[in-house]
């Protein structure tokens, strides 16, 4: 069990490592874009974006299967099994992309005409978007060689091909920009940095795994048959995902218009960030869930579940009380102060109900690893339903701040009404536990770092990023003090001999 946790943790560490420099990446390159752009070319990128973002529906959901029945097979060594279900996959993936293609090819010819697309932009737009969903179309088949190393736990060789990509990426975008060129321009990188990032894991992959046997005729019914009752609720959780945070984008596109997406992608931006951490973290506990399952191991699922949300809350709970409390002031300095106000006030309405959504993510990689998903993706259906009919009505009166509000009212309810319950069906726990148990405790230990992080920003406001990064860091201890008080009875127990372990087996070497 001891080498099981550390397992995890080293995937973990692994996931951040690569999470961090892709966030470090967006973070200095969001601004360098904007700012070469401008606000309308700027939204209409988000735009372009956005609308193809919704050919990755088109999986399936066949990522989480590959993932599923790639991760049991190798445990039980089920060779056979495990190149059927990838194989399978590829075989429909193939012909997926090839209908993301045309689709793109038919969303680039009304793009202009759907959205309030300036018409100078309009012959740019099209082009971009046939380009993204070109991008689409090869990560869709080449990329399911991804789901292997996250079956295989291989987060380290994963993040290693994703810097590579992101590599190539930021060099092509930041060349092309200086130069002169605009969002076309950026979309042919993408595509050069996916076709790498995408050949490198399909070489890894292969690598990894040699006994995977790949072959491209028609899968047999009943592999199809156990792939698509896995991946339909997968397919359908990923549905529910797009109409949470991508339609709101396109809401804004068309009913106000494309310089007002600019306001609330920067927004919508920064909760993706925070949102790739905790996610860093949740992608691990998939495969670490099906092999407890697999292993019949009930105990250990358990421990996953609760220690694995404390930790997320841990990570995220900083995080978003900075945003709520400072977050207006940080896109002030770091988009820039006509960026304030409304990108600020849209950024706090979206960060509220993560709070609740992040405590409730160990949950859902669980629900995942298990197999019982069914019930969380028809309820992430209905959130996604509501939070855009509520986007699309509110817009007409508030503007964005309607469609953040739109956003935030069903993700609290579900998060709030059906994961607290539902929880119990996952592990050995009661909705009560779980709320006074498991989430109280975090949320109680945040409470004196808030109060702290509220009065450096009344009493000390930064003049620059760099004073605003020293002044989280420097209040962040109390966030960690507060945290090792709540839960001292386990850090004297647990941690402290541990790390008394650690120094005294360093001491003997």
């Amino acid at each position: 069990m001891e080498l099981k946790v550390r397992h995890i943790a080293r995937n973990v560490l692994f996931n951040w490592f690569g999470t961090v420099a892709s966030l470090a990446v967006g973070f200095f390159l969001a601004p360098f874009i904007l700012h070469r752009l401008g606000n309308v070319a700027y939204g209409v990128w988000v735009l372009a974006i956005s609308v193809i973002a919704y050919l990755g529906l088109l999986d399936l959901g066949m990522q989480s299967s590959v993932l599923r029945f790639v991760s049991k097979g190798h445990t039980q060594k089920d060779h056979k099994g495990a190149s059927e279900a990838i194989s399978a996959a590829l075989w429909i993936r193939l012909q997926i992309s090839a209908l993301a293609l045309l689709l793109s090819v038919g969303l680039a010819a009304v793009f202009p005409l759907v959205f309030k697309i300036p018409p100078a932009f309009a012959s740019e737009a099209r082009k971009a978007v046939v380009l993204i969903g070109l991008t689409t179309a090869i990560t869709l088949s080449v990329g399911v060689f991804g789901g292997v190393l996250s079956a295989l736990n291989r987060y380290d060789l994963q993040n290693v091909v994703s810097l590579v990509q992101t590599t190539v990426r930021v060099v092509g975008v930041v060349t092309v920009l200086r130069t002169g060129h605009g969002i076309v321009a950026i979309a042919l990188c993408e595509l050069v940095a996916a076709t790498v990032g995408n050949l490198l894991l399909m070489w890894v992959a292969h690598r990894l795994y040699p006994e995977l046997q790949i072959h491209l005729r028609r899968p047999k019914r009943e592999i199809l048959g156990k792939i698509w009752t896995y991946s339909s609720y997968a397919f359908l959780t990923t549905v529910a995902v797009q109409l949470v945070y991508q339609t709101d984008n396109l809401v804004v596109g068309a009913f106000v218009s494309a310089s007002a997406v600019t306001f609330y992608a920067i927004a919508n931006s920064l909760c993706r960030y925070a949102g790739s951490v905790v996610n860093s973290m949740g992608a691990t506990f998939v495969p670490a869930a099906s092999t407890y399952e697999a292993a019949g191991d009930t105990a250990s699922l358990l421990r996953l579940y609760k220690n694995g949300t404390r930790a997320t809350l841990m990570v995220s709970l900083p995080i978003l009380v900075t945003l709520i409390l400072r977050g207006p002031s940080f896109i002030g300095l770091w988009m820039g102060h006509a960026y304030t106000r409304r990108s600020g006030t849209v950024l706090i309405i979206l960060c509220i109900p993560l709070l609740f959504a992040y405590a409730n993510r160990t949950a859902g990689a669980i629900a995942f690893g298990v197999e019982k998903h069914k019930v969380s993706a028809l309820w992430a259906v209905g959130e996604g339903v509501a939070n855009l009919t509520l986007s699309v009505v509110l817009v007409h009166w508030y503007g964005i701040y309607g469609v953040a509000i739109g956003t935030l009212v069903p993700s609290l309810f579900v998060q709030l009404v059906f994961w607290p319950r539902y929880v119990s069906q996952l592990v050995d726990i009661s909705a009560f536990e779980v709320v006074w148990k498991v989430w109280a405790p975090m949320f109680l230990a945040a409470v004196p770092f808030a109060i702290a992080t509220y009065l450096v920003g009344v009493l000390f406001p930064a003049r620059n990023l760099a004073i605003y990064f020293l002044q989280v860091i420097a209040t962040l201890p109390i966030f960690l003090i507060t945290i090792g008080l709540v839960f001292r009875a386990y850090v004297r127990s647990q941690i402290l001999p541990r790390i008394r372990t650690f120094f005294f087996a360093e001491a003997r070497i």
